[in-house]
């Protein structure tokens, strides 16, 4: 984390609500994805983003830049909301990775329907891998953090998270081999 963000984060943790307003406009977006990811609905996706900041903003005049870099401290909040959120539901732990359409309105529809096609695709194909090997991938490929902050995150070393994310992504590439189309 740079200079300016441990600045933010102290101005935050000060009351200033203009940095706590850049701190939640900084990581809403990584998180909300983080749980429409992991829970695959963005009605529960939005409560859960929305739940996660009303606790960053109790938690946060405790927060120490130690160990944790603010954004693991953030998903190693999400990961455990999302496990009680699973426990709750009395659900075993699995991804829905419907895609999100975020393209504007001048998107081709044909562009869309792909962009369904391979969504549903990684789904199925997420859906195989394990609860630890989908949470390295969400982690690694749709929050785009590093290795040591997915460590953090889930609680293991970074030599576990690069076996994880090997595997994950070897079942990944056979599960989706069927798919692959050639251009030939």
């Amino acid at each position: 984390m740079d200079p300016s963000s441990d600045s933010l984060i102290a101005q935050a943790q000060a009351g200033n609500s203009d940095a706590l307003t850049t701190l939640y406009e900084q990581y809403k977006q990584p998180i909300y994805g983080y749980f429409y990811y992991k829970i695959g609905d963005a009605q529960s996706a939005e409560d859960l983003t929305s739940e996660l900041f009303l606790r960053v903003i109790e938690n946060l005049p405790s927060y120490r830049q130690r160990d944790v870099p603010f954004r693991a401290w953030l998903f190693r909040i999400a990961n455990n909301m999302a496990v009680d959120y699973f426990r709750k539901m009395n659900v075993r732990n699995h991804l829905s990775l419907d895609e999100r359409v975020t393209a504007d309105q001048q998107s081709a529809p044909d562009i869309i329907a792909e962009q369904r096609l391979t969504g549903d695709r990684l789904k199925a194909a997420l859906q195989q891998l394990t609860s630890n090997q989908s949470d390295v991938i969400i982690l690694r490929f749709v929050a785009d953090m590093p290795i040591k902050q997915v460590a953090q995150v889930l609680n293991k070393s970074e030599s576990a998270v690069k076996g994880l994310q090997a595997r994950a992504l070897e079942a990944l590439q056979h599960i989706l081999a069927p798919h692959r189309v050639s251009h030939e």
